[in-house]
């Protein structure tokens, strides 16, 4: 009696449970640690620090000077190596975006310890890893962007509309079902909506689930081709958004969405 109801519960757990995807939220950076000559620094303690958490994490640079955190949450932070024999040093505003590998390398100086040299601002990250044709707007491309995303309708995309400002991706033009931009040609419905890697697709539109306000949004990113395994969901454009987070400081924002027709520019189809 034990052993066939022990059965039917593993049948039961197997006919109700869900297929699991990987999230996509986070990036990776990684680097080499040397020393003025060019040499490999190995055993440097590499640590970088979320600036508006605070939360640190640690590794250790490899006998060939190479260190690597995966996983990196998208936001700004701050890069410290450290050596005995060293002087510290220090980058501020190292940029980790969604689905991106970003690479710092280090250059360690013979000095005290007590004493650091630190970069002011991270210079511009390029991701020489993968071959993805990727795009990512933040902050002040996401709020100005006139459509907004509550609704129904083309507004409803808010953020998504942004895409068509990448090479390749194009408006559907009304061919077709489904709702979004055409990426390489492709129908909408060959689209994947995400938010936070959690899957937004809505089954039985071929577009968003939830709507997600403009002025929520932290990161939006695009991919276009070349998708790692975790993209294996549609063959079209890959739509990830970043819902802000909050950090140590009290912050907030006041917003007002006002759209009317009175507010529209004329249509060159009426203008006399």
């Amino acid at each position: 009696m034990t052993y066939s109801k022990t059965l039917t519960t593993l049948a039961f757990l197997a006919a109700t449970s869900l297929p699991g995807f990987g999230q996509a939220m986070d990036g990776n950076l990684i680097g080499i640690v040397s020393d003025a000559s060019g040499a490999a620094v190995g055993r440097a303690t590499v640590t970088i620090e979320n600036i508006a958490t605070g939360v640190k994490s640690t590794t250790t640079s490899s006998e060939i000077g190479a260190y690597r955190f995966n996983n990196v949450l998208a936001g700004n932070y701050k890069l410290t190596a450290t050596m005995t024999g060293f002087t510290a040093f220090g980058v501020n505003n190292v940029r980790i975006e969604t689905n991106k590998t970003a690479a710092i390398n280090v250059t360690l100086e013979v000095g005290s310890v007590a004493s650091t040299i630190e970069v002011k601002e991270a210079s511009a990250v390029i991701d020489t890893t993968t071959a993805h044709v990727t795009n990512t707007f933040e902050g002040k491309q996401v709020q100005r962007i006139p459509m907004f995303g509550v609704g129904v309708g083309p507004t409803a995309l808010g953020v998504i509309n942004l895409s068509l400002l990448n090479a390749g991706v194009t408006s559907s033009g009304s061919a077709g079902y489904g709702t979004g931009p055409s990426v390489g040609g492709q129908r909408p419905t060959n689209n994947n909506f995400m938010v936070e890697g959690v899957d937004n697709n809505n089954r039985s539109t071929t577009g968003v689930q939830i709507a997600v306000s403009n002025e929520a949004v932290a990161e939006f990113t695009v991919q276009q081709n070349q998708f790692s395994p975790e993209f294996g969901h549609s063959s079209g454009g890959q739509f990830n958004t970043i819902i802000k987070r909050g950090g140590n400081e009290l912050h907030g924002s006041l917003y007002e969405y006002h759209q009317n027709r009175e507010l529209t520019s004329i249509d060159e189809a009426f203008k006399r």
